[in-house]
């Protein structure tokens, strides 16, 4: 009987001296989300690139990443052939 009674003012006493804490933290989250909600939410700038536009898609959930692995491999093939690499001198041809 005189354990159930001291576990029971000892949880007493935790719970006592941890309020305070709790209830700062819960007014100072409650600020936080306040001033996010009063902030204005800052422009998205335009993507200057085809490779940002694909990592905003991505990061927004509009493609997957599959796809966007897919998307940069086209993008890389495509760019290698309007700008393919020049012959570096000493390489023997292929074949």
């Amino acid at each position: 009987m005189l354990a159930i009674l001291v576990i029971t003012l000892m949880a007493a006493l935790v719970v006592g001296s941890s309020w305070p804490a709790i209830r700062d933290w819960k007014r100072a989250t409650d600020q936080d989300e306040a001033r996010e909600r009063a902030a204005p939410a800052e422009p998205v700038a335009p993507a200057e690139s085809l490779e940002g536009v694909l990592v905003r898609q991505v990061i927004d959930h509009e493609i997957t990443p599959r796809q966007y692995r897919n998307a940069m491999h086209r993008l890389a093939e495509r760019d290698a052939d309007r700008h393919p690499l020049p012959d570096l001198p000493g390489d023997a041809p292929p074949g």
